[in-house]
């Protein structure tokens, strides 16, 4: 499977113009940013825009968006100049300096690497459906002496496991509650309305052996878990840590 990790510089005062003028956050006290870059990467992009992806913002007030897309760097940089409102090119105001992408490569079996990935680790409720914190549903069923990083830790390895790669060992180097922004439907045939709910957002990192690399290939391109347009599930790969 051949596809392109992609980078996209984004210019912080422009793109909270786009937050407060557009998207109508004008006076509210909290952003949801996965949920504002997903809908800045619509507005750019289209149906090129990168997915799984992940949003940083540093102290300084650089931002950046590194995903996974079949489209590269030259792609991107054309259906942002041809097709995208001005609201949404002022974020990205040089896109031949601001986006860049580069090939994946192709891991071999056997190939030990390190990973992260923040991800949100939910699942159903039996019966109702309700998605939940998978620590929570664990909780309800009975568990006892139960650690929310040994869950999520277990419910990364079947994942991963599922995707083409032996997981050697896991940390949860960081971990809270967060309040997300989404469009649900609460009754049947309801019109979607916006809402916030709360889920939990799991930083996970550790390393792995690559046992089937078309498998593994996929499952990189796809992204982990619930929420993969709202910045989780990305994979990113380093030298063993």
């Amino acid at each position: 499977m051949v596809f392109n990790m992609v980078e996209i510089q984004l210019d912080l005062a422009s793109f909270h113009t786009f937050l407060y003028d557009v998207m109508g956050y004008r006076g509210r006290l909290e952003v949801d940013y996965g949920y504002a870059v997903h809908q800045w990467l619509a507005a750019a992009f289209g149906e090129l825009a990168p997915k799984p992806w992940r949003f940083f913002i540093n102290r300084s007030g650089s931002a950046r968006v590194l995903g996974y897309s079949e489209a590269d760097a030259q792609e991107l940089r054309g259906q942002l100049n041809e097709f995208a409102l001005p609201c949404a090119i002022s974020v990205c105001p040089r896109p031949e300096v601001m986006i860049n992408s580069k090939p994946m490569p192709q891991w071999h079996r056997g190939r030990r690497l390190g990973f992260q990935v923040l991800c949100c680790p939910v699942g159903r409720k039996a019966g109702s459906g309700v998605e939940k914190d998978l620590f929570l549903i664990r909780a309800e069923g009975g568990a006892h002496d139960l650690q929310r990083e040994s869950v999520y830790a277990d419910w990364l390895k079947e994942r991963f496991e599922a995707g083409g790669a032996t997981v050697h060992d896991v940390r949860m180097t960081g971990f809270r509650l967060v309040r997300l922004r989404r469009q649900m439907r609460f009754q049947t045939n309801q019109e979607r309305k916006s809402a916030m709910i709360t889920r939990p957002h799991a930083l996970l990192e550790g390393n792995l052996t690559v046992t089937d690399p078309e498998s593994f290939a996929q499952m990189l391109r796809k992204g982990l878990g619930r929420h993969r347009s709202f910045g989780y599930g990305m994979i990113l790969l380093s030298s063993p840590r």
